[in-house]
């Protein structure tokens, strides 16, 4: 009896694998983004009195299915990458507003008015004049 469950199971696998032959078939980091986001919407979707989370969710589950078994394999990693790009940039967002928000009491941090670059000087020098590091246009900052 067991030998026949195993048979079906290796039938089963054989199919499968033949199946994903020349298809993306990976769970990147873009597919694990969007289950997560599906199981949280499908989670805030019992507390909702409509189904638009539910939906939502359902759409987002049929993309991550559509780049599953996509055969264009070249433009799923191009998506993946634009991924990647767009939460790093966010990761590093978020990460210089922490380190701002954590020397807030030692640095005054201020825009270049030519270039907009990001400057920082120290708290408690009163008037100084400043040159930006990348433009290098001076001006005069209250501190």
């Amino acid at each position: 009896m067991g030998q026949i469950w195993l048979e079906r199971l290796l039938r089963w696998q054989a199919k499968l694998q033949k199946l994903l032959i020349g298809r993306y078939a990976r769970m990147d980091q873009l597919n694990r983004f969007l289950l997560r986001v599906c199981l949280i919407l499908l989670i805030v979707n019992l507390f909702l009195p409509t189904t638009s989370a539910f939906w939502l969710a359902a759409a987002l589950l049929i993309w991550m299915n559509f780049r599953f078994f996509s055969k264009k394999i070249y433009p799923r990693l191009n998506e993946n990458t634009r991924f990647l790009t767009k939460q790093k940039q966010l990761s590093n967002y978020f990460q210089r507003k922490k380190t701002q928000f954590e020397a807030r009491k030692t640095y005054k941090y201020f825009k270049c008015p030519s270039c907009k670059q990001q400057l920082r000087a120290p708290k408690g020098k009163g008037k100084i004049k400043v040159t930006c590091s990348s433009c290098k246009h001076q001006f005069y900052k209250n501190v």
